[in-house]
């Protein structure tokens, strides 16, 4: 077959369409509430080497081993250690959606069936000291490999499309017969049929490459805790509750993108504390953004409005609802619970942080249905409803919660709306570490807080808070709802190389999921965060938020 070169024109087709909605809304550069881009406190300085950049978290990661971290303050962390073959550019608005070459020499030549993907390597990389040798064809096999084999891996499913990926799982081969090393700097992949997402798959964290000899001198688990890869800043450090420490790389392959001496990520701050220790100087960013209550303040005063900046986030907070619990099991009490919850409540406990949910996907991005409503706040048919499931006067239930803001007093508000249609439901609560595995675990959870951050553009993105695949143990699926109809769908739409039909199907499906209710969609975010007068280079790009690897210190 002739190869055709994909160029970045052919690719930003369809990233750009993805992204249009985005833009429309004020999602590109600082959009939302306030600012440009670029806030003129960050950038009037010019750059500069050295010094320390300080980004204040409530929780502490959960891991930093790319074939198994998916959390937002994990992949902040890993975002500056690790690197995979394509990356989305530091820009602001679609320009920072069309993916580019990273890792990778160019972006893929693909097959005229759309299949079989050859992507060159750039030559001369080289991994973090002490490992310190050069990036090869063979460290992406090893890598990506162990990511497929690791039972903990929660987003293999986003890959099953390579051919002979399966069997390699199911230990019937030793390697992925469509994964080939072709040479040192080369390598070929081949789908069982084409998927316009597939290339997004390749730049997401699971893909980042680590080097076989530092996964085998501290074993799988130990390695969660030694990351080292080949970005910008190498893992120094981490105490936790405490700090985790990264320094610049000196083997970095774009050294003239780096300004910083290291990163230090302050953890266990919650937002109130890292927001009094900003104005005093000792904090940088707002890892967790900027408390509610002090957003307007903060945005009409002269000496920090220009350090005040925000964005709406292409995420949800939902209400999971888990499926191998009574009543969750019956449709009709799900959908009660959906019209029980006031999200205009919840949208004024967020300080106008927030947008009300009525869909599966958010503003922006693609399939979502403008002024489409699929629920409301309607407690007198939430009640209907659940005298129809069989239970007109209720029952008694257990919502659980990580110990981060928002999220306790968004569950206490939910807990409030449901006493009032007889639902009589209590409140756990535990750290954001703990509660990760325990919302992850089967037959653990009844329901609680799910939260979902765009990690590309794509509708099928949305789908691992609703496919088989990701309803196990360490999935992101909490409902643990799941059925062959959907999973049929979802496999239709992946295998359609028209984008407006497949985005229709996605539409499709949308319809299904909202009637069957596993989740309530609650609000879409928007994160409104405050960097220091010290901190130069801070801009909101669409898909990693911020990046604090290419800010500086003034």
């Amino acid at each position: 077959m002739r190869p055709r070169r994909l160029s970045i024109p052919a690719l930003a087709v369809v990233l750009a369409v993805t992204v249009s909605a985005a833009v429309a809304l004020g999602l590109s550069g600082c959009g939302g509430t306030s600012g440009s881009s670029s806030s003129p406190a960050s950038s009037a300085a010019s750059p500069k080497k050295g010094g320390e950049l300080v980004v204040a978290f409530q929780a502490d990661p959960t891991s930093l081993d790319p074939a198994i971290a998916w959390n937002v303050s994990d992949w902040s962390v890993e975002d500056v250690i690790f690197e995979s073959l394509y990356r989305y550019p530091s820009k602001p608005g679609v320009e920072g959606t069309k993916l580019i070459p990273w890792l990778a020499a160019e972006l893929p030549t693909i097959s005229d069936d759309g299949t079989v993907y050859t992507i060159p390597l750039k030559k001369g990389i080289k991994f973090q000291p002490p490992v310190s040798r050069e990036v090869t064809a063979e460290d992406f096999r090893y890598s990506f490999e162990r990511m497929m084999r690791l039972p903990q891996a929660p987003a293999t499913y986003f890959y099953m499309g390579i051919v002979g990926a399966q069997e390699y799982m199911d230990g019937k081969a030793g390697h992925i017969s469509g994964l080939k090393v072709v040479d040192p700097y080369t390598i070929e992949i081949t789908l069982s049929a084409p998927d316009l997402s597939f290339l997004n798959d390749l730049e997401m964290k699971f893909c980042s490459i680590i080097p076989r000899e530092w996964v085998e001198k501290w074993g799988d688990k130990k390695v969660a805790r030694h990351p080292l890869g080949t970005g910008p800043f190498m893992f120094d450090h981490w105490t936790p509750a405490q700090e985790l420490v990264v320094k610049r790389n000196p083997n970095y392959w774009q050294p003239e993108r780096v300004w910083l001496d290291q990163i230090r990520f302050a953890l266990s701050y919650a937002p109130e504390l890292a927001f009094l220790k900003l104005q005093r100087g000792e904090v940088d960013i707002l890892g967790d953004g900027l408390p509610a209550p002090e957003i307007a303040r903060m945005q009409a005063d002269p000496d920090w409005k220009d350090n005040v900046t925000s964005m709406k986030q292409i995420a949800v907070q939902n209400l999971f609802m888990n499926v191998q619990f009574k009543p969750f099991d019956n449709v009709k009490v799900r959908q009660a619970v959906c019209w029980a919850i006031n999200r205009d409540k919840l949208v004024k406990l967020e300080g106008g942080s927030a947008v009300a949910l009525w869909q599966v996907y958010p503003e922006g991005m693609p399939g979502q249905i403008p002024g489409k409503q699929y629920y409301g706040y309607d407690p007198e048919k939430a009640k209907a409803l659940l005298a129809e499931a069989g239970f007109p006067n209720g029952f008694k239930t257990m919502l659980y919660t990580d110990n981060v803001d928002p999220r306790p007093k968004i569950m206490q508000s939910i807990q409030g709306d449901l006493k009032a249609i007889g639902i009589d439901a209590g409140i756990k609560t535990m750290s954001n570490d703990a509660y990760y595995t325990f919302s992850t675990t089967p037959n653990t959870a009844t329901a609680g807080a799910s939260g979902w951050w765009m990690d590309y553009p794509d509708p099928y993105d949305w789908m691992a808070l609703y496919n088989k695949a990701n309803a196990v143990e360490g999935g992101m699926n909490s409902t643990f709802w799941w059925t062959p109809e959907l999973e049929n769908m979802i496999a239709e739409a992946q295998a359609m190389t028209d984008y407006d039909a497949r985005i229709a199907k996605y539409q499709e499906i949308q319809d299904y999921i909202m009637q069957e209710a596993p989740y309530a969609s609650l609000y879409q975010p928007i994160l409104t965060t405050m960097f220091s007068k010290a901190t130069g280079g801070f801009q909101w790009q669409l898909v990693y938020g911020w990046e604090p690897q290419w800010m500086w210190k003034k």
